[in-house]
């Protein structure tokens, strides 16, 4: 029986991410999966009897960027709906919000996401005062970068189902009304959109947007209102229609149904796969809502608080490892984390931890102390650095939310790595643009906290595919491995720091067929 080659790459500068063989020139793929690599002469006669042959005249080629950390199905919302992301100030904003609701059908709820006022001239959240002036016949719910803050008007307070007993309902001071503010308050929009259709739709959307991005695999991670989301990545999964591959968490709060159907931690294929239970204990910088041990320097009053105590964590925590599920737990301030690694330590244990890759999601409030316990428990990070860029340069959102002296040690990934500790990359779609995420490790303005551009690609590859129990599948371009590669306009090892922020994605195969191309 004759071996078929689909494709042959050569004359390219490929950056394999596997320490048996750094670099190589030449690669060839066989039904999705690499057969061979190596230099072009060792290739040359496979390409007689390929398919394709794409000669890449010195390109740079790496490993497809994993996602550790994404919400794909919001951010497709985002593309299909109203985003804030370039509102350069809250009039802006409202400005955007106006024109949009202009061609929106009267009494049509109108979701807009993405906006940040850490950026803005007066930074100040939306209230819903701000949205009835221009939008008075329209529901509107707009949702802040971070996700953990809602800012809503008048008819959609109306409309949505919310405890106003909750301490993430801000009230105004005077007059004991809601101000439309809402931090980590539960909001259950499902009632006022199209669900099935609108999930579709955005999935599609921001799977096509990731591959222009070179992100070939993304970590998904579903609320426990977005059930119907698990049954259309089902849906376009059995279609063959998924054009990003994807690790599905699923909120604790949908768990104990899907475990009844069979639904554990890594049913499915090389496409689509179940992930592991995704638990929040605390909020965000951004909404004052992460779980500090000091209060907040903006705001004395306010340390956050935690989204469950001790004994309701340690009690997931002992159902998951009973049925054998993975962990990745929303930590952000030094109090959360300090609680995730008690109950780790008294529940689970570095054996259990190491074999079902137990995490951490964010972990920016990582102390010295906090970080030696991570180490000891081989707990795994899964870690933005797009964060450590966005709001990490002086006079931002962190130096405001926490002052200087504590903002720089937030986001420390120089002592993290040389700790030893294993960290994955991702984004939180904040942006989804690994580029840009890069680009945040290396060339911070805080030297601390920079690492190498070698260490940032490994984040952003091999340990993604670690933290989802793919290394052997992904992350690294080796015979047997999935053919996931990006073309790059740029070698990142050999270019300074403002080249690497410009360089672009020209070529995203997955399973070696072509699934974006700049041109």
């Amino acid at each position: 029986m004759t071996l078929r080659i689909d494709l042959v790459v050569s004359n390219a500068d490929i950056l394999t991410m596997n320490p048996d063989l750094p670099s190589a020139e030449a690669m060839a793929v066989s039904s999705g999966r690499i057969i061979a690599i190596g230099d072009n002469k060792e290739l040359a006669g496979l390409a007689r009897f390929a398919g394709r042959v794409l000669d890449l005249r010195g390109r740079t080629i790496t490993p497809g960027f994993i996602d550790s950390h994404a919400h794909l199905e919001g951010l497709g919302r985002r593309l299909i709906n109203l985003d804030l992301g370039d509102a350069e100030s809250a009039e802006d904003a409202l400005a955007k919000l106006r024109k949009y609701v202009a061609r929106a059908s009267s009494g049509k709820t109108v979701f807009g996401y993405n906006w940040d006022e850490s950026g803005w001239p007066v930074r100040r959240y939306l209230t819903r005062i701000d949205l009835d002036s221009v939008a008075p016949k329209n529901p509107v719910v707009l949702v802040r970068v971070c996700g953990h803050l809602y800012s809503v008007n008048s008819l959609a307070l109306n409309k949505l189902d919310i405890d106003f007993s909750h301490p993430g309902v801000d009230k105004d001071a005077r007059t004991g009304e809601p101000t439309g503010v809402l931090r980590d308050v539960p909001v259950d929009t499902r009632h006022l959109r199209s669900l099935e259709e609108e999930s579709l739709q955005s999935i599609r959307a921001a799977s096509l947007f990731a591959a222009s991005l070179g992100i070939t695999s993304v970590h998904e991670n579903l609320s426990r209102t977005q059930l119907h989301c698990l049954a259309s990545y089902l849906k376009l999964w059995r279609a063959g229609e998924l054009t990003v591959r994807t690790y599905c968490n699923l909120d604790k709060d949908l768990i104990a149904p899907i475990v009844k159907l069979g639904f554990t931690s890594g049913l499915g294929d090389s496409t689509f796969r179940i992930g592991g239970i995704k638990v929040f204990t605390d909020g965000s910088l951004g909404a004052r809502t992460a779980a500090l041990n000091q209060s907040y320097t903006d705001d004395p009053s306010n340390s956050g608080y935690l989204e469950m105590g001790e004994e309701e964590y340690c009690s997931i925590l002992e159902v998951a490892n009973r049925l054998e599920q993975q962990v990745s737990t929303h930590a952000i301030g030094e109090a959360a984390i300090d609680m995730v690694l008690s109950c780790q330590e008294k529940v689970s244990g570095r054996k259990t931890i190491k074999q079902l890759r137990h995490n951490i999601i964010h972990a920016e409030q990582l102390t010295a102390p906090l970080l030696k316990r991570v180490k000891e428990l081989d707990m795994l990070l899964l870690m933005q650095p797009n964060f450590a860029l966005r709001w990490g340069n002086p006079g931002g959102m962190y130096d405001e939310r926490l002052g200087e002296a504590r903002a720089q040690g937030l986001n420390n990934f120089r002592s993290i790595l040389d700790e030893g500790v294993r960290v994955a990359f991702g984004s939180d779609c904040m942006p989804l643009d690994p580029i840009y995420g890069l680009y945040s490790a290396v060339a911070h303005p805080n030297p601390d906290i920079r690492i190498t551009i070698k260490e940032a690609l490994q984040c952003y590859t091999l340990e993604s595919a670690y933290a989802s129990f793919e290394e052997q599948e992904k992350g690294s371009l080796a015979p047997g491995k999935l053919a996931d590669f990006v073309v790059l306009s740029e070698n990142p090892l050999s270019v300074d720091s403002e080249t690497l922020r410009k360089m672009k994605i020209k070529q995203t195969y997955i399973g070696g067929a072509l699934v974006f191309t700049a041109n």
